[in-house]
């Protein structure tokens, strides 16, 4: 992937998966679990280092608690190696490598996400960021498309069902159809 900056890729796995019922990074996906999978992908895409942010020992853990995926991304900067991150959601398998270089293309450096999805993104990794994601999170602020906003992200049009975001047992029926349906390859 020479026309991208080297980048990090960081895989938001803390979440306490209430709504499937189960802990999503433990669902079984082709013979992975889904954090295998999402760090297959980051590497795949090119991530010249992949850090994951999941409450449990041997993982980037959370400084605050409950204070959703800023919490994460902030606490994986401090062992970002990259100008930019990559940050992948555990949630939404469907994702491609073609669409995450086109994202990464698209950031040249810059905050980056698809249109009305503000997971993945592409952060420019330095410590205007973690100023700000600090602030936000003081303010009772945790919003991850707020941040963006804040960065004045450009925008790219989304895959069609690659952002498929898999929370409850009906959704993950749902992205097991469309993969053995081969539909999430369609692009927009």
């Amino acid at each position: 992937m020479s026309s991208c900056m080297q980048f990090s890729a960081l895989i938001l796995a803390g979440g306490k998966s209430s709504r499937m019922g189960q802990d999503k990074a433990l669902l079984n996906l082709n013979g992975l679990n889904l954090l295998e999978h999402m760090q297959q992908l980051a590497q795949e895409s090119g991530a010249a280092e992949v850090l994951i942010s999941r409450n449990q020992p041997g993982f980037i853990a959370d400084q605050t608690q409950q204070q959703g995926p800023l919490a994460g991304i902030l606490a994986a900067l401090e062992r970002c190696r990259s100008s930019q991150l990559l940050v992948l959601p555990i949630d939404t398998p469907l994702l491609s490598t073609l669409s995450l270089q086109r994202l990464l293309r698209h950031a040249a450096g810059q905050a980056a996400c698809f249109a009305n999805s503000p997971l993945p993104c592409v952060l420019p990794v330095n410590p205007t960021l973690s100023a700000m994601i600090s602030k936000q999170l003081q303010n009772g602020q945790r919003s991850v498309k707020a941040l963006l906003a804040d960065l004045n992200a450009r925008t790219l049009p989304a895959p069609t069902t690659e952002l498929l975001n898999t929370n409850t047992p009906q959704d993950w029926q749902l992205c097991l159809k469309l993969l053995n349906n081969g539909e999430h390859y369609a692009k927009a």
